[in-house]
């Protein structure tokens, strides 16, 4: 089983690319092979693989990484890529599942952990992936890394866009074969240090990946199961925040300045905080489903009025 990962606290040694194409092809595809022999070659060149996680060339390029000895991850996205009967199972040929809010995070997330990148034939999604990977890289906002491109369906976009614009080129390359674009990538890709994902929870979610509004969706799923709605009133989920929020204040009660540090070596007592804390931000994402109040922009407009109200030159280092 492939592990779960979320959030970025540890950096290691890795030399990493992203495989980016079409999803459709099966196994007896010429793309698919080509697909399958591009990460056996790369893990024999002791590149790990990154990519969508799915079917088609991502699951090919995962399957030659792994039977090659090499290290695969999934950047899956479970709340918009699914079918009729809900999110689609990653591929069977996976060590690490990273999950994506949305379409752009998951690229963006692809691209963040890559040192270069591989773009093989496929659809509008590939192309929206070139696009944005492109863009990246000719206009600076990522440092300089290969991007390589191979297939039928480029071409004709590349040639145009050379001659409409030279320099957007500079560090793309086109090339026929699995072995030219392991050898391209052997010469240019960025190696070194990077951020590696660490475990987090079952769902996959953490503080870097998660949205408000996905929180709203998780526990407004958990209250219709249960059919809890009528309960769920502003009377009764005010109460509940302060209700909760005293929860918490009692792990603090009679603590002295200097023994609140020690909460934090405290395995179960931050286990115990740990959940009060969960349990008053339920009851504040409930009551803002409840009453329609977008949390984001509440507390933007607050802070706004916060920082005309307590100007940070003179309340610097002071309450009052």
């Amino acid at each position: 089983m492939p592990k779960t990962t979320g959030g970025t606290d540890s950096r290691v040694n890795t030399r990493t690319i992203a495989i980016f194409g079409g999803y459709s092809v099966g196994e007896g595809d010429a793309a698919y092979r080509f697909a399958h022999d591009l990460g056996r070659g790369l893990a024999e060149g002791g590149f790990e693989v990154v990519n969508g996680g799915y079917a088609g060339t991502m699951r090919a390029a995962s399957q030659g990484a792994r039977e090659a000895g090499g290290a695969t991850i999934g950047v899956t996205c479970p709340k918009f890529i699914r079918d009729a009967c809900g999110p689609l199972e990653p591929n069977a040929f996976l060590d690490e599942i990273v999950p994506a809010t949305d379409i752009l995070s998951r690229i963006e997330t692809m691209m963040r952990l890559s040192g270069g990148y591989v773009v093989l034939d496929g659809g509008t999604g590939t192309l929206s992936e070139l696009g944005i990977v492109w863009e990246f890289v000719s206009k600076g906002f990522l440092p300089p890394r290969p991007v390589v491109v191979a297939g039928k369906c480029w071409g004709d976009l590349i040639a145009v866009m050379k001659e409409h614009r030279q320099s957007s080129v500079k560090h793309l390359h086109v090339v026929d074969t699995p072995e030219q674009i392991v050898a391209v990538l052997a010469e240019h890709a960025v190696c070194g240090t990077r951020a590696r994902y660490t475990p987090a929870t079952a769902s996959g979610l953490d503080d870097a990946s998660a949205t408000v509004g996905l929180l709203k969706e998780l526990v407004e799923r958990f209250v219709d199961e249960r059919d809890w709605q009528p309960f769920h009133d502003p009377k009764n989920l005010s109460a509940s925040i302060a209700i909760e929020a005293a929860e918490l204040m009692e792990h603090f009660q009679w603590l002295r300045t200097d023994q609140l540090a020690g909460v934090r070596d405290d395995e179960g007592k931050m286990a115990q905080v740990r959940e009060e804390i969960a349990d008053i931000l339920a009851y504040v994402v409930s009551f803002a489903s409840t009453m329609d109040i977008d949390l984001a922009s509440a507390l933007a407009d607050k802070m706004k009025k916060n920082a005309v109200k307590y100007p940070a030159d003179e309340f610097k280092g002071r309450f009052g």
